[in-house]
């Protein structure tokens, strides 16, 4: 969790509860509030201009969504929708600058957190350019392995569609290249599930 959730509530934070496929917030619209995840998934997705979902990301329990789109005065490049029941907590754009400027050590956090988010679009964005499925893939399955802590086995806990978004791909794709994975022991699948 970015920051402490009592502290939301207590600065005028309410949380909101979102149904599975439910709109946060739409492409092209401004930020006005500071959304920050209780529980539950989030799909921040786009369209490019062949109709193919662009996914930007999957931020979960703990996690914020858009953040930093309360720094300046741009419109969000995607939609965030909930892919599952959601609690979010929402605090209105004003009070969280307010917040910021009184207590400075969240703004760390903040950035902390930015920096993060950075650093992945900085792995992802070259290995867009890589026309290998295997590497685009193994570079992202090394990034969420990281993400998570995890030092051994890892069950990855995203679809293949999830994994095709992320990474560009097509899902027939993204299927056969599992399946290559698999075969050449880079990777297990188990009851559906992807282990790396």
């Amino acid at each position: 969790m970015i920051i402490e959730e009592n502290i939301l509530i207590q600065n005028g934070g309410e949380i909101l509860e979102y149904e599975n496929g439910e709109i946060i917030f739409e492409k092209d619209s401004k930020a006005r509030y500071y959304w920050q995840i209780v529980s539950g998934t989030v799909k921040m997705d786009a369209l490019n201009i062949h109709g193919k979902e662009f996914l930007y990301g999957l931020p979960f329990d703990g996690h914020s969504i858009a953040e930093s789109y309360l720094f300046n005065d741009k419109k969000y490049p995607f939609n965030a929708t909930a892919i599952s029941k959601c609690k979010i907590i929402r605090l209105e754009k004003t009070k969280f600058l307010n917040l910021m400027k009184r207590m400075p050590e969240l703004l760390m956090d903040i950035s902390v957190y930015v920096s993060e988010r950075v650093h992945f679009k900085n792995l992802m964005l070259p290995a867009l350019g890589v026309t290998c499925s295997g590497e685009r893939l193994t570079i992202l399955l090394n990034y969420i392995k990281e993400f998570y802590g995890s030092q051994g086995h890892f069950v990855i806990p995203y679809t293949r569609q999830q994994l095709a978004s992320l990474t560009g791909l097509n899902v027939e794709t993204t299927i056969r290249t599992v399946k290559r994975m698999e075969k050449n022991k880079l990777l297990k699948v188990s009851q559906g599930k992807i282990i790396y």
